[in-house]
This record gives structure tokens, sequence and C-alpha cells, in this order.
């Protein structure tokens, strides 16, 4: 149990659930003010190409894709500023791989749950609940694209595990980001170390 408590992991679950907090509500308001201000209709008037069949059904929910987008970008400068504020170094290989393959993990049980278990529509919800800007985001752009509606899932289930690796993928990058400060002292560290 030791081993997963690593302070990367435990900031990266705390910055997780405000991201997904923050995105949650702003995805609700941006649907809300679509719904009564026709927005999503507007968005896909300005379009350079028609939207047919469930996509245009869905055009109403084009507002929702940019607190998303936006959610999933700021995992990036979450890792970083949580590396900066914590004076953490920057995570082993070992840290890394906890890091990107344990949220993942919970991701894709919740997900299989779902779907393998007769009435598993609230683990679906919870599955989205907990990967929100992600999840939503997929769901989203499948569902305008028409991926899944044939014969094939492979898009679906290739974006499920895209999905689920995307958040800690993103903040372990921005975590990589350079800092001059913390990265001196790293390299100073690393010399005294071979002397």
């Amino acid at each position: 149990m030791k081993r997963l408590l690593r302070p990367i992991l435990l900031e990266f679950c705390r910055s997780h659930l405000i991201l997904t907090a923050t995105v949650s509500l702003l995805t609700v308001l941006a649907l809300t003010l679509s719904g009564l201000l026709g927005l999503g209709t507007a968005m896909a008037g300005v379009l350079p190409f028609r939207l047919r069949g469930a996509a245009l059904e869905l055009s109403a929910t084009f507002p929702a894709l940019i607190p998303m987008g936006l959610g999933l970008a700021a995992y990036l400068p979450a890792g970083r500023l949580t590396r900066k504020r914590n004076l953490l170094p920057r995570p082993d290989v070992e840290e890394a791989l906890l890091l990107l393959l344990a949220p993942a993990a919970a991701f894709w049980l919740l997900l299989a749950l779902a779907y393998l278990v007769p009435h598993g529509a609230g683990l679906l919800v919870a599955a989205m609940l907990l990967n929100c800007p992600a999840y939503g985001l997929f769901s989203l752009l499948s569902q305008y694209l028409g991926w899944g509606s044939g014969n094939s899932l492979w898009p679906v289930y290739v974006g499920g595990l895209i999905t689920g690796l995307l958040p800690p993928l993103l903040y372990l990058v921005g975590s990589y980001l350079p800092i001059a400060a913390l990265d001196q002292e790293e390299s100073e560290q690393e010399f005294i170390e071979k002397q």
C-alpha cells in the first residue's frame, strides 16, 4: 500500500478531482446556456460541412466541447504547477508508470464492469464522472463522427483505452516540463552522487 501512496500520485488525484468538478460544472453551464439560447444550432450552421443524422440531433451539445477540451488541456499546467509548488523531483520510471496506469486501470475497470454487469448503467456513469473531461469529449466526438454506430466497435474500444490514459499522460508530461530551479537542484544532486 505504501508503494501506491507516492506524492505525485496523490497530487494527481487531488488535481484530477478539482479539474473534474470544475469541468463538470462548466459543461453543465455550457449545455444549459446552449439549450436556452440555441447556441448549438447556431454553431452547427456556421460549420463548413452539413451535419446529418445523430450529429445534427446532438448539435445542441457543441458548446460542451469547449470546457471539456480546455479541462483536458489543463492537465499539462496542473502537472507542472504541482511539481513546482511542492518542490517534487521529476518522477522516476516506477512513479511515472504508477501515475499513468493506476488511474487508467480504475477507469477501465469501471468501464468494463459497466458493460459486463446486466444493470451497469450506474457503473458507466461512475466511469464517466471519474474521467469527465476525456470520457465526455470522446463520447461526444464519437457520436458526432458516427464511431461505433456501424458493425465495427473497434474505434470505441481504442477510444476507451486512450480516454483512460489521456488525463494521467498529460499530467505526467506536465510534470516533466522544465522548471529551472528544480532542474538545477536535481542536476547538482546527481553530480554529488556521482562523486
